[in-house]
């Protein structure tokens, strides 16, 4: 066949859109007689190396196969897909195709030094890449642009910032790359002063500079100055408002994530994914549930794909809002459920009181071939723990390592722990602490100590919580609950010599908190709170609720006060805890029959418990209240824990 009927062949060749489209062309090309034309390798190995769909061994065949005259392109395209691949092997790859060019004496140019130092960054190995450096100085590529910058970010990756600074300085030939390059080095190596010093100085800067600062400050923690960044930033990217939102959502600050959700809303921005998988955070964490419904509503009038992160994270805002049917209705519709959209699932049950079918979801991933991870056993063994299955959390722990190699993590002893406690097997709780393969830390301690107190067991709370005072002389709960061991055993010298300890070492309580979401505002509330505008309608509305349960036998839980004040005095301090404010709020401002829904961010006491089972028996509503550990579902006189939390 003539050499010019190969044309329309290779033109047909950079249309491929799949590697299986790709192959079919060329074998066409090759069964009409063309061995590999130089202009079919080009498209052929571009596509095969470089594309997501593509296939990088065959592109080496290719290569390595031609009878064709070497042409450099073709060798920085392989390692430059190699680079980019993720399999163990691409960076001894890579150094083999290196070898190749120079075996066949083809030279290697910038592009050849540029992405093999992207291949060591990524391959993790920093000697090659020194070696490669020492090459490209004596071969006079250091002062390349595209060098220089990968030469900087490699360094970077691994911690040598002096180094990449050193390189940075020795050119005086810098562009925008540059500067991002060096700057990015320092802010994610934790050097956020030197990296904010470069800032200041940078004589240009594009939104790159302005999100590699931004997303370093929201990751350390230092959003007050993330929030000032953002604030005078000349252009705010989709980049920015995802770096900002989700900033707030993961560091604790949800009202503020949606308050520049809102913002966003304002400017007639578009969100993407990413910024809604944050407000849904942010939503998850206020028991916001009107405010979910909204981004629920919005995906599906956007007509937007739901993916497995879209979905754990919807699946996660309804379960944690306490709307666990529509939870599981988001979880069944989704096409697209890995490991994480399960995973919430499971946990979204077992907080909500069903257990039994957080089990079977688990056995059902199981079943379709989905491997549980480390945190979908830490699920299930919370599911253990709230029915308190004993037997059944130690086989899910064994099966932790036994079934699929997962050593048991300090979160799992965590929940065996919390398993045995809240079951009243506080001696072997301890036993199975000393048996521990790893330190325990104090949160296992600390979860000893809380049982220690549901269960009344003072000998051994004492000398738990005596031990944990000394080892997190800063944590405010461990002083809390050892008082509340020493006041409930009758003990309140001691108790209150543990609150003057507190108050010597300046440490503060946190206080205890309860949200409400009403018509689309989170209203919040501390005990004994009077900052509300309807604060004089609530406590009316309240000590009218007091009066009604105490006719129905409710008798307020004032053993834990250690005030020497008349038991008077005593009901009226547990008598406006934040939860019981935030009812009264819910019954003067929500509809009859409505579910009112409060989110607390610590465990609910025995009173307040108490309470609410009366009051939705009486007031014939539905109460959901999210403690720091569960659900507590309220319906006629009952709770969904069974009373065991």
């Amino acid at each position: 066949m003539p050499p010019h009927r190969s044309i329309p062949f290779t033109s047909l060749l950079f249309k491929c859109k799949t590697i299986q489209q790709l192959k079919q062309t060329h074998a066409q090309l090759l069964t009409r007689g063309l061995n590999h034309p130089p202009p079919s390798l080009r498209p052929t190995i571009s596509f095969s190396a470089l594309n997501s769909s593509g296939d990088i061994n065959y592109a080496l065949l290719l290569l390595f196969q031609s009878s064709t005259p070497p042409q450099i392109f073709l060798y920085n395209t392989l390692i430059r897909g190699l680079a980019r691949a993720c399999r163990p092997d691409s960076l001894s790859t890579s150094l083999l195709v290196f070898y190749r060019m120079i075996e066949l004496n083809v030279v290697p140019n910038n592009f050849t030094f540029t992405f093999m130092f992207q291949g060591c960054a990524n391959g993790g190995d920093f000697d090659l890449g020194r070696q490669l450096h020492g090459m490209a100085v004596k071969n006079s590529f250091a002062f390349d642009v595209f060098v220089r910058n990968s030469v900087i970010q490699y360094y970077s990756v691994f911690g040598k910032v002096r180094d990449a600074r050193r390189v940075f300085d020795e050119n005086e030939d810098l562009d925008i790359v540059s500067w991002n390059s060096m700057i990015n080095g320092y802010l994610k190596n934790g050097e956020i002063l030197e990296g904010l010093e470069l800032f200041d100085k940078m004589p240009k800067r594009n939104d790159v500079s302005w999100n590699s600062v931004l997303g370093a400050l929201v990751k350390f923690g230092s959003l007050d100055d993330a929030c000032r960044v953002f604030e005078e930033m000349p252009h705010r990217s989709i980049v920015s408002w995802v770096l900002m939102i989700s900033g707030y959502a993961q560091n604790g600050r949800p009202k503020e994530a949606l308050a520049l959700f809102r913002e966003m809303q304002l400017l007639d921005l578009e969100p993407n994914s990413a910024v809604l998988v944050s407000v849904l955070s942010a939503c998850s964490q206020l028991g916001a549930l009107d405010h979910g419904n909204w981004v629920y509503s919005y995906i599906q009038k956007k007509c937007m794909k739901i993916d497995s992160i879209l979905c754990a994270a919807l699946v996660d805002m309804y379960a944690k809002c306490g709307s666990i049917d529509l939870a599981m209705q988001v979880f069944h519709s989704s096409r697209q459920k890995d490991v994480s959209a399960y995973t919430c699932a499971i946990s979204g049950l077992a907080m909500n009181g069903r257990s039994i079918e957080a089990f079977q979801l688990f056995e059902q991933m199981k079943g379709e071939g989905i491997s549980p991870d480390s945190i979908s056993y830490t699920a299930v063994l919370c599911a253990c723990s709230h029915m308190g299955w004993v037997e059944k959390g130690f086989h899910y722990f064994h099966s932790l390592f036994d079934e699929h190699g997962i050593r048991p993590e300090l979160d799992h002893y965590a929940c065996m722990v919390d398993l045995l406690g809240r079951a009243g097997l506080l001696k072997e709780a301890e036993t199975f602490i000393d048996s521990m393969a790893m330190k325990p830390d104090n949160v296992i301690w600390g979860t000893l100590l809380g049982a220690c107190r549901v269960h009344g067991n003072a000998e051994m709370g004492q000398r738990v919580g005596n031990m944990l005072i000394e080892s997190d002389q800063n944590h405010d709960g461990r002083y809390i609950l050892l008082s509340n061991i020493y006041a409930e055993s009758r003990k309140g010298e001691d108790a209150e010599e543990v609150r003057n300890i507190m108050r010597k070492k300046r440490i503060k309580r946190v206080p205890g908190y309860s949200l409400i979401e009403v018509d689309g505002v989170v209203h919040e509330f501390l005990a004994g709170d009077r900052s509300h505008e309807k604060t004089e309608e609530i406590y009316l509305v309240w000590e009218e609720i007091s009066k009604k349960i105490k006719n129905y036998g409710y008798n307020a839980e004032t053993r834990a006060i250690t005030f020497d004040i008349e038991d008077e005095e005593k009901e009226n301090v547990i008598g406006y805890h934040s939860e019981k404010l935030a009812l009264a709020f819910g019954l003067i401002c929500t509809k009859p029959g409505s579910v009112i829904r409060i989110v607390k961010n610590i465990r609910i006491c025995n009173d307040c418990h108490s309470a609410m089972k009366l009051v939705s028996k009486l007031f014939n509503r539905k109460i959901s209240v999210r403690d720091r550990k569960r659900y507590h579902h309220f319906e006629e006189g009952r709770c969904s824990c069974l009373d065991y939390w």
